[in-house]
């Protein structure tokens, strides 16, 4: 179990608040690149309870900058987007995406106005996705974009999607750091889905309500950038690895060349998430067959690749068909969804988002949750090491050659 202290250290991401701090050292995603066009209107955004802008200027440079107009704080979600920058429309002051203040008609003309500064912040973008990073630093100045699996690769063999999820940003990981829950709760979806064959033994246990599965053989351990941990058991062993402060590489199907897949949570606040689901295949563009464009090809609007679950709350039970279980025809009750990775989130988000604020000093936590402590411990630890002084676990790795695997174990002779 966490204790009550340190779950509030690891949840709580806001101004001032020491996982903010630390969060706010890495390069964090934004904003599809797809969701602001040259010269229209700002894309309002909250980040750890911050908020900002996302645009791209008439001449295609994307910028972020705080909300918040320097000078009277008016909203520069309102901004005129105009060559080489946001022009504020309560004073005129103009900004550049790069944080130079261009023009400010409330000052004179041989006023330094470089020396002010904007609240522009700085940005990265490839691969369909804008990044930021919203830091101080010791200097002032960002870190290196660190290089990940997915990011020296063309357009083409890269998709992404986000949505916004009704929970704590830490759910999301830690129900993929639970790799178990997927015995149980995404079996029928598991079973029917393309890896079916290569996901289940057919000699495992069987509970008494008739749900076959394989006990798993656990193992963690630290890295530089998080940690990494394994899934063994009668069908399969599943690799993956946490990369600090929020992404998670996670095994989807078998093979050396099939797509990989990642998931990074970053805060709204401490109640709401962006979850960005990326696929990638390193050897070739995706290809319609493979698992990323089978899930995500068909989802009308990628920038909420969940629009189809509707509503959740507690008064329809997170969207479960109540009348399916009954019946007999669904374990869970969220099948029958656009894709199978549609139907596996229908299913950890109604679970995830019922729990609310977790108070997990009252857990009584199992043999299988051995990633999900060694998660939660690696967090601690990193938050505390960086208050201590020390740099920000992994935030300065190469982190290329990292992704995840789902290896099929052999038959025995």
């Amino acid at each position: 179990m966490l204790s009550k202290a340190n779950n509030q250290l690891i949840t709580e991401t806001g101004q001032g608040t020491p996982m903010g701090r630390l969060m706010r050292e890495y390069w964090v995603p934004v904003l599809r690149s797809s969701q602001v066009e040259p010269g229209a209107a700002p894309y309002r955004v909250t980040v750890m309870g911050d908020k900002y802008v996302v645009f791209r200027s008439p001449g295609g440079e994307a910028g972020v900058m705080n909300e918040a107009c320097p000078h009277r704080g008016a909203s520069l979600a309102m901004a005129r987007n105009e060559e080489a920058g946001l022009r504020c429309i309560y004073h005129g002051w103009k900004m550049a995406p790069s944080g130079r203040l261009l023009d400010a008609p409330t000052h004179s003309a041989d006023a330094p106005l470089p020396e002010i500064k904007t609240g522009a912040h700085p940005v990265h973008e490839g691969q369909g996705i804008i990044w930021a990073w919203l830091g101080t630093g010791a200097a002032g100045t960002a870190p290196p974009f660190r290089p990940l699996s997915f990011t020296d690769l063309p357009d083409s063999h890269v998709i992404s999607a986000t949505a916004v999820v009704n929970c704590n940003w830490l759910h999301p990981l830690e129900t993929l750091w639970d790799v178990f829950h997927a015995q149980i709760l995404h079996n029928q979806t598991n079973r029917n889905s393309s890896r079916g064959s290569a996901y289940f033994s057919g000699s495992g246990r069987r509970t008494d309500s008739g749900i076959e599965f394989d006990y798993p053989e656990m193992r963690a351990h630290s890295t530089d950038y998080g940690f990494a941990y394994a899934n063994h058991d009668a069908a399969k062993t599943t690799h993956f690895h946490f990369i600090m402060p929020f992404i998670q590489h996670h095994a989807i199907s078998p093979g050396a060349m099939a797509d990989k897949g990642l998931q990074i949570s970053v805060p709204i606040d401490d109640d709401h998430a962006v979850l960005w689901m990326i696929f990638y295949n390193r050897h070739a563009p995706l290809q319609p067959d493979g698992f990323a464009m089978q899930n995500l090809a068909s989802i009308p609007n990628l920038n909420d690749f969940l629009e189809e679950l509707g509503e959740r709350t507690a008064d329809n039970r997170w969207g479960q068909d109540r009348g399916a279980v009954d019946r007999g025809e669904s374990f869970a009750g969220f099948g029958g969804k656009k894709t199978t990775l549609i139907n596996i989130f229908a299913e950890d988000l109604a679970v995830i988002e019922s729990q609310g604020r977790v108070d997990r000093s009252r857990e009584y936590l199992a043999p299988v949750d051995m990633a999900l402590v060694k998660g939660r411990k690696t967090l601690v630890d990193a938050v505390k090491a960086y208050e201590r002084g020390e740099a920000p676990l992994g935030r300065d790795c190469d982190l290329s050659d990292i992704e995840a695997g789902f290896d099929v174990v052999k038959a025995q002779p």
